[in-house]
């Protein structure tokens, strides 16, 4: 199974990652428009003109405090509406429904509803940020940058080419370099309820140079950046009286799919121009 390294490979590979990106994009563009409220919310609900129905803050009180509190059944309870199926429903159709019923009592009721704690939806940061925890998602979309951000940013040793998001038994790799150096907005993906933030360290992306080179050894992929050609450098280049530049060889694989092995004829500069463009992934083996 040993790949010719060409450039129609190349394109190849090029095309299947554009082709992943825009596949990851496109599931966590689908996201509910506006705030939907859910359990343990707190609301707060005021009725112009009538006092007696809200409940008023005072100086030793906020908002979050004397709000109406979303119960673990989804349901609201407020004077003379009685309970509200409010969980899955959004401000304007919630206030809609206690317009609705009060107005039984009383003329034209005038309501203003907001939701003054936000307990229902939260993401997870782990990992090489400076404060992981808990962040909870509010009426303001949650990006991967506000997440990082919120947690205080990235620590020394954060890997930005591996930060991982897992939704719903799955992961997906983001690539933060892509963000914040190239500005790369299809990489500032939405977070939603129960996602997980992982920021990798860098102490596992290495790649492994062996066989007839000057210096075998280890060589860090900084910041997810690193070609063929630059990690054949970084060991010395090839040993002049044992090596064949003719027969390089990546191996690529994992514990769950079947290895790739690729091969590069480096007796030319043509093939060091296509090394050049060849990038290395954390635990490859170079021969």
């Amino acid at each position: 199974r040993v790949q010719p390294l060409t450039l129609e490979l190349l394109k190849r590979m090029e095309a299947r990652r554009e082709q992943k990106v825009r596949q990851v994009a496109e599931e966590f563009a689908t996201r509910p428009q506006g705030y939907v409220i859910g359990k343990g919310d707190v609301l707060q609900i005021i009725v112009w003109d009538h006092p007696e129905l809200t409940t008023p803050a005072g100086q030793f009180r906020d908002a979050e405090t004397s709000g109406q509190q979303v119960g673990e059944d989804g349901y609201l309870y407020y004077p003379y509406v009685g309970m509200i199926k409010a969980a899955g429903m959004n401000i304007p159709a919630i206030r809609d429904v206690l317009t609705e019923r009060l107005s039984r009592y009383i003329a034209n009721p005038q309501l203003d509803v907001r939701v003054v704690g936000y307990r229902s939806k939260r993401v997870y940061v782990v990992g090489e940020v400076n404060t992981p925890g808990v962040l909870p998602i509010t009426d303001i979309p949650l990006t991967i940058a506000d997440a990082i951000s919120l947690s205080g940013g990235l620590t020394p040793t954060a890997h930005k080419s591996g930060v991982n998001v897992s939704r719903d038994g799955r992961v997906y790799e983001i690539d933060l370099k892509a963000l914040y150096d190239f500005a790369d907005s299809s990489q500032n993906l939405m977070l939603q309820h129960g996602d997980i933030v992982n920021v990798l360290d860098r102490s596992q992306q290495k790649v492994f140079v062996m066989g007839e080179v000057k210096r075998p050894g280890a060589v860090e992929i900084i910041n997810g950046d690193l070609s063929l050609s630059a990690a054949l450098g970084e060991v010395g280049g090839f040993n002049q009286n044992s090596s064949d530049p003719g027969n390089i060889y990546v191996i690529r694989g994992s514990e769950n799919t079947q290895p790739e092995i690729f091969h590069l004829d480096a007796r030319y500069a043509s093939g060091m121009i296509l090394a050049e463009r060849f990038d290395m992934r954390a635990q490859d083996v170079i021969f």
